[in-house]
């Protein structure tokens, strides 16, 4: 046999053995790597308690086995922690029966010396909270110890992360999922969690979406004054579907003055700490859901009160054209208020 199919053969011989070493020693080369799985070791076992007043185990308690989406906050901040609770509380909704059962949401104040188990439980009863969501305080030092394991490392309360840690305590998988971004890649996130969930049909963020009836091919770009109102306004206010977790703004162009809704939406903090009426009344009516200050310019605000005020235009046109609708009825039915206005006993009118 020539040298070099001599050397060939050999070198065939060796690499079977080595693959055959391998399958031996190591499984199958497409074994996946297991997760590093960290237990109370890692995130302890401090004491925290719940907004109810029950002192729990942050390990044993909290997280054990669970699938969990945990996120820091404090009640008094005027930033975006009204608006990310209320973003999480609308993931919180499409989870539906998961809640409690499959997925835990856990919220950790990061202003323990303010806010008490009372406290948390008025903020969380603000965001009509069930269910499988924790609101957590305890000691300054076991909230600076577990906050430091999950990453948050913030050195002023204000420089807080506004993300989501989620993770399958039981298989180790642990990362981070944005609140401020689409809410429906969140969602996909956290379910992807769950080991049972991937063993079945996948569904990418668009069928996903589909499901649960978002429009994702309309261009917001477009129209930027409802891009505002879908990404910071929607989560806590409605228009024309009544009260969320702040007053629903059906009519508000005609409500309040153009100039106060400008400042209120860039300045909302500064007008309520000026002792403005109007914002003084509206944190008194909704103490635990505070409005907050979203860095939005005059720009932005005058694009979100034209997409308010157009709602509010095309609010009023279904409204005319139910009341013509039922005038119309009346008067085919012979119940014209001119028929039915009761009449003195001299044949006047009231």
């Amino acid at each position: 046999m020539p040298k070099a199919s001599t050397r060939w053969a050999a070198g065939l011989h060796t690499l079977i053995l080595l693959v055959s070493c391998i399958l031996f020693l190591g499984g199958p080369l497409t074994r996946p790597a297991q997760a590093d799985v960290r237990g109370a070791d890692y995130f302890t076992n401090l004491t925290l308690t719940t907004s109810e007043g029950k002192e729990v185990k942050f390990f044993d308690d909290v997280l054990k086995d669970h699938i969990v989406a945990v996120n820091f906050f404090y009640t008094s901040c005027t930033d975006l922690c009204s608006l990310s609770t209320a973003r999480m509380a609308q993931i919180y909704e499409w989870l539906g029966e998961r809640m409690g059962r499959d997925v835990f949401f856990v919220s950790i104040t990061l202003d323990p010396e303010t806010d008490t188990p009372e406290r948390l439980a008025r903020f969380a009863a603000g965001f009509d909270i069930g269910k499988g969501w924790t609101f957590l305080t305890g000691s300054r030092e076991n909230i600076d110890i577990i906050r430091s394991k999950l990453g948050e490392r913030a050195r002023a309360l204000n420089l807080h992360r506004s993300d989501m840690v989620i993770g399958n305590a039981r298989t180790g998988v642990w990362r981070r999922s944005s609140v401020m971004g689409s809410l429906v890649i969140a969602l996909q996130s956290i379910l992807e969690l769950d080991p049972d969930f991937q063993a079945g049909v996948q569904a990418g963020p668009t069928a996903l979406a589909g499901s649960l009836h978002i429009n994702t091919e309309y261009d917001l770009s477009a129209h930027p004054g409802e891009a505002i109102f879908l990404r910071a306004c929607a989560s806590c206010h409605t228009i024309g579907l009544g009260k969320k977790y702040a007053p629903d703004l059906a009519a508000v162009t005609v409500r309040r003055d153009q100039d106060w809704l400008r400042k209120f939406i860039m300045d909302p903090d500064l007008m309520l700490g000026a002792g403005d009426p109007m914002a003084v009344l509206l944190d008194q009516d909704y103490p635990d859901v505070v409005m907050p200050n979203l860095g939005l310019g005059p720009q932005d605000a005058d694009d979100l009160i034209s997409y308010l005020a157009a709602a509010d235009a095309r609010l009023a046109a279904v409204e005319q054209e139910s009341a013509e609708s039922y005038l119309a009825y009346e008067a085919a039915h012979g119940l014209s208020e001119a028929d039915s206005t009761p009449a003195h006993q001299d044949g006047s009118e009231w």
